[in-house]
């Protein structure tokens, strides 16, 4: 056991400020708490017994869910004989690590909307209809046992939690890990999560415990998740961009597996790969300025994989779609039999994201994100200002696509699939420096330029589907191979057609 840990720990000058929650979130996917407990691996904790026990806590919010719309949540919890009403505001979006403003109040079993005098709820309680109408929503039961590490100069509480929404006649069940940073480092908490899922297989998870409750309130709300802005403060240093940058498309990716796991949904599976192929875009981009160590070449490795294991499927999907779409040079009548090779893939795809290795990829590249070895690389190439780097970046990304993207035809399925490669890394980088070019004129010029990008991209990509489609289902394109032929020319004409209107358009960046 540990001797007073939070002695050895000077207290952070944060901590007197605005009440802030800072923590990380992992879900055990398989085995028992006993044995992560009982792993070698684990490091040293403390038995925290006041902030162990069974808490029940009661959500509320208006029936249209105007508290959850504005990021808010409200709830009242039963724990150890006390009942605390506690508010929690949302922290930035993309983050791996929920960062949020957090008000605790003593009540007596009701709500006391007198504190949220100063908090986000305020302005909702303001007004009287909307305060009237605030009422219970859904209830949480946990058993939760608290600990206490002291882990990489950091004081951490660890709660494991087996938790039990109930939303009327439903109820779902979860085992949870809390990683809440009392003093030191975020980092800090990706370094433990990360010495945890040697004892464990661990999932990392985006979802507060309000957020499961929801989503099984209304089950109607789990839909894809696109990827949102990115606003980049313009004198950021290229590694403080990076992070944000990183942060968001794991984020989207974390979102939207969840509902790979839980339905087929084709849009779902979409998105999840998206989210891989930003981050992955994202690491292309840096990568010579910042990301030249060992560690972040491995990482380039993993998410490849990560992203092949997801690829058949969505191949399967986007030809599947084009047969229910009558395109003439396939046959509909195959499409139960695409379909039956649609579910089988999806099935080994499962496997895949429940094994340990995705998992732990995943965790991986949290870390990475946060405090991998880059962070403490070339301290000239991470002070470099943002803006300098995005403007060198996307000229010469820019310059090379305007070299390889003359005289399609006569290139090579190869070429063309390294082409519009290349269109997708750019025109994700458009997206994300975007708001480091804020005026009007050029982001008039970046909307255009991202509109004929999409464009050539998705062009080529049916170009590539056409040839690829023949080795998902051997025999399908020879049903009808001359339209096919004749689809891929009108293609080639479109795509020629929309690189010269790329070509003579003048970059927002300059």
């Amino acid at each position: 056991m540990m001797n007073a840990p939070a002695a050895r720990l000077k207290q952070s000058p944060e901590s007197d400020r605005h009440p802030r929650e800072i923590e990380l979130k992992l879900e055990l996917a398989s085995g028992t708490f006993d044995d992560l407990l009982a792993h070698p691996a684990l490091p040293l904790l403390s038995a925290l017994p006041g902030q162990s026990g069974q808490l029940h806590a009661i959500y509320f919010d208006t029936a249209d869910h105007a508290l959850r719309r504005e990021g808010i949540s409200l709830r009242i919890r039963h724990k150890n004989g006390s009942t605390i009403q506690t508010i929690k505001a949302e922290g930035a979006h993309g983050s791996l690590i929920m960062d949020r403003g957090e008000w605790e109040t003593p009540v007596n079993d009701r709500l006391d909307l007198s504190a949220a005098a100063g908090t986000p709820l305020a302005s909702l309680t303001s007004d009287e209809a909307t305060r009237r109408s605030i009422g219970p929503i859904f209830t949480i039961d946990t058993d939760r046992k608290a600990y206490e590490t002291e882990f990489d100069g950091s004081l951490i509480e660890v709660s494991l939690d087996r938790s039990r929404v109930s939303v009327m006649q439903q109820e779902m069940t979860f085992l949870e890990i809390e990683l809440e940073l009392k003093m030191g480092s975020p980092a800090a908490l990706f370094a433990l999560a990360r010495r945890l899922s040697e004892a464990a297989p661990l999932r990392l998870s985006i979802l507060a415990k309000s957020a499961r409750g929801y989503r099984l309130l209304n089950t109607a709300s789990l839909k894809p998740s696109h990827s949102k802005p990115i606003e980049l403060p313009k004198e950021a240093t290229c590694a403080e961009a990076f992070q944000i940058i990183a942060r968001s498309c794991l984020s989207q990716m974390l979102y939207n597996e969840v509902l790979v796991r839980q339905t087929q949904d084709p849009e779902a599976l979409h998105q999840t790969r998206v989210g891989l192929r930003r981050l992955r875009s994202a690491l292309s981009l840096f990568g010579k300025q910042l990301l030249t160590d060992p560690e972040s070449a491995g990482m380039k490795s993993d998410l490849r994989w990560a992203g092949q294991a997801m690829g058949k499927v969505r191949d399967l999907d986007v030809l599947l779609e084009r047969i229910r779409s009558s395109k003439p040079e396939y046959d509909k009548s195959q499409a139960n039999r695409v379909e039956r090779i649609r579910g089988e893939a999806h099935r080994d795809l499962l496997e895949i994201l429940n094994s340990r290795r995705f998992m732990e990829t995943i965790l991986k590249a949290a870390a990475w994100i946060e405090a991998g070895t880059w962070t403490a690389a070339d301290a000239r190439a991470r002070k470099q200002p943002v803006l300098d780097f995005a403007t060198s970046e996307l000229s010469r990304r820019f310059k090379r696509i305007r070299k390889t993207g003359n005289r399609l035809r006569k290139r090579s399925e190869e070429e063309r699939h390294e082409l519009r490669i290349r269109i997708k890394k750019l025109r994700y980088g458009t997206e994300f420096f975007a708001s480091l070019f804020p005026k009007a004129k050029a982001q008039k010029r970046r909307q255009k330029l991202a509109s004929l990008l999409g464009k050539l991209q998705d062009t080529l990509g049916e170009v590539h589907d056409l040839a690829v489609s023949g080795s998902l289902v051997p025999s399908l394109v020879e049903t009808a191979p001359r339209r096919a032929e004749r689809r891929r020319d009108k293609l080639l004409d479109k795509s020629k057609k929309t690189a010269k209107s790329l070509f003579k358009i003048e970059p927002f960046w300059l």
